[in-house]
């Protein structure tokens, strides 16, 4: 499992790679909680390297949903195949950005708040 930032104004941008699980979570947390979230920007989370997704991954992206959320940004969810499934089975994509390319246009809605 890898975690990489990049930031280029108000987009800051964390890809992931590898597999996202109970024993690897904790680095993801850690990283998602140095990402520098700007005030009505965009945080990119890039799954589409991740090979495996649980719920303690869903967590994470959930906990970093609602700090983007405190700071009046958005989520975008960039998910591949192996990923894509499982977000749409807990119904994250009606309450964030789910494409499956970064900056996808259909990413322009404003989904509800996730509570």
């Amino acid at each position: 499992m890898s975690v990489s930032v990049s930031s280029a104004g108000p987009v800051t941008t964390a890809r992931l790679s590898g597999e996202i699980d109970t024993y690897t979570v904790p680095d993801v947390r850690a990283a998602f909680e140095r990402l520098p979230i700007v005030a009505d920007g965009t945080v990119v989370v890039d799954l589409r390297e991740v090979t495996f997704l649980d719920s303690s991954g869903l967590g994470a992206i959930i906990g970093l949903y609602h700090r983007a959320d405190a700071s009046r940004a958005r989520l975008q969810l960039v998910c591949g195949e192996v990923t894509l499934r499982l977000v749409q089975l807990m119904h994250l994509d009606q309450v964030m950005d789910v494409v499956s390319e970064p900056g996808d246009a259909s990413a322009d809605t404003q989904p509800s708040a996730l509570g």
